[in-house]
């Protein structure tokens, strides 16, 4: 047979480490984006749970997501897309960080929530992290604290005003961008379903690995 046709093994590596892979990270991505949560980090400039394919992956596979990719072109663009999209959420999302710590009144203002609430702001500030920015990366993420963070006082008594300031051009871009960058992803999610439904159906493969040891031993 012509090595340019895929075959059953070539299939199962790309249904098992890039299909697969990469719905469980749109799935997960899903539970932040629901919320407006870019996750977006101020010591890195990066979205922390939004990450490129080839990070939801994994290196070692990167091989096979290539392979896919050239072998299905549709899929390839499709994927491709959704970087392009994810760069100019990140992109966004820092430029509207940006534009927040710049302001003066921003900074004024957490400086009077800190005078209002000077034990809680005391344990959390430290002095290579300027405290503004932390609630900038906050105001950035739509809010998106965990209960269990130990910012979640101070910002659970203050989060309405400092939301207030999520305006201006900068932010509706961000959240345009999200916006797109979501719609985007479920549209990946579908065509990946649609994908390993057809390749699963084509060579008569399971849609996960399995143990058939057991199977193989009772006959």
């Amino acid at each position: 047979m012509s090595g340019t046709i895929p075959r059953r093994e070539r299939r199962k590596a790309w249904i098992y480490t890039v299909i697969n892979p990469l719905l469980e990270g749109l799935r997960i991505e899903e539970t932040f984006l629901a919320r407006n949560n870019w996750t977006f980090r101020r010591y890195n400039r990066e979205l922390e749970f939004i990450r490129p394919a080839r990070i939801l992956i994994g290196y070692k596979s990167v091989p096979n997501l290539e392979d896919l990719t050239a072998s299905k072109p549709d899929m390839g663009e499709a994927i491709k897309d959704r970087e392009t999209r994810r760069e100019k959420l990140r992109a966004g999302c820092e430029a509207a960080f940006e534009a927040l710590i710049a302001e003066p009144d921003f900074r004024q203002r957490v400086d009077n929530a800190k005078r209002e609430s000077p034990g809680e702001a005391r344990t959390l500030e430290h002095p290579a992290v300027p405290f503004y920015e932390v609630v900038a990366e906050a105001v950035v993420n739509h809010g998106g604290v965990p209960s269990h963070a130990g910012f979640y006082p101070f910002w659970s008594r203050f989060q309405s005003e400092f939301l207030s300031l999520r305006i201006g051009p900068a932010f509706e871009a961000a959240d345009q961008a999200g916006r797109e960058f979501r719609e985007c992803n479920d549209d990946l999610e579908r065509k990946l379903t649609q994908l390993r439904s057809a390749l699963a159906e084509d060579d008569d493969i399971p849609w996960a690995p399995y143990d058939d040891a057991p199977a193989l031993a009772s006959r």
